[in-house]
């Protein structure tokens, strides 16, 4: 694989990143009611990389690599859960609470990313005669980061949603 090649992986999953944090940052302008299925599976898209990345991962990787693909999937998912939290607006609805921190970390990471990968890619050349890395085992792991991160960040939200909307229907039982 050539270099031009990988510049071109790394161009989609920079757009993919791109497009998940538009995407994330349109639901916290949005109301939320009913159950909170829509936060729990809001981003069905992920879904489809699953086959692909299990069976790159299976046949490829080791069992190290597999953890350390899901602590880091767990690890950037914790500044998202640290600064999300819901508000009871009116009964029966709920939203993000504003937080400028959580809308500075939504931008922080693809830039993040970004200067990271820029920075290892032109310091550290993997390419080289001597060295021909797995680079689909290396996007399977990157993708399947970025899967887990944001399944393990929606499903802190459907917990919190749960946990707001049960309190404001409980009061309003109180209430009547």
């Amino acid at each position: 694989m050539t270099q031009q090649q990988w510049d071109w992986i790394g161009y989609g999953v920079w757009a993919l990143i791109i497009w998940m944090t538009l995407k994330q940052y349109r639901m916290t302008r949005q109301e939320f009611t009913g159950r909170g299925l829509k936060l729990l599976l809001g981003d069905w898209l992920l879904f489809a990389p699953l086959p692909w990345i299990v069976e790159c991962m299976v046949r490829r990787a080791d069992s190290t690599q597999v953890l350390w693909t899901i602590g880091l999937g767990f690890a950037v998912a914790i500044p998202y859960i640290l600064t999300s939290r819901f508000e009871q607006v009116r009964a029966g609805a709920a939203r993000f609470k504003s937080n400028k921190l959580f809308l500075l970390i939504l931008v922080a990471f693809p830039y993040i990313r970004y200067k990271a990968r820029s920075y290892i890619f032109h310091n550290h050349p993997i390419l080289t005669s001597a060295h021909r890395p797995d680079i689909e085992l290396m996007l399977a792991e990157y993708i399947a980061v970025l899967v887990i991160f944001t399944f393990v960040w929606r499903f802190w939200l459907f917990l919190s949603y749960r946990n707001v909307s049960t309190a404001s229907a409980g009061s309003r039982r109180m209430s009547l």
